[in-house]
């Protein structure tokens, strides 16, 4: 018996192809794909084999997503320092390689 990952939607809830939930959420549907695989964005529910092994949202989810960007609680991490940028005659100026 296999193991279950993640459980399913709830039973009534519509699920979404990609390109719907990247229409709702008005973005590209290669956005959501990157947001799926660098675990960002809302939970992605990868169908059987038997089924075609298609993602799917579902829509509940979805929808609680957006809401919970409109309240603030998914804003932008903060950005890491950024590291200075040096010429080349900054460089050869403190004698190292260029």
């Amino acid at each position: 018996m296999k193991k279950i990952a993640e459980a399913a939607p709830l039973v009534g809830d519509r699920l979404l192809t990609p390109a719907e939930t990247a229409c709702r959420l008005g973005v590209a549907s290669g956005t959501l794909r990157n947001w799926g695989t660098a675990g960002k964005g809302p939970r992605r529910h990868r169908m059987s084999p038997d089924f075609g092994g298609r993602v799917r949202y579902s829509e509940r989810e979805v929808d609680a997503f957006i809401e919970r960007v409109k309240a603030g609680e998914l804003g932008r991490p903060a950005k890491s320092p950024a590291t200075p940028v040096r010429s080349r005659v900054e460089v050869a100026q403190d004698g190292e390689m260029v």
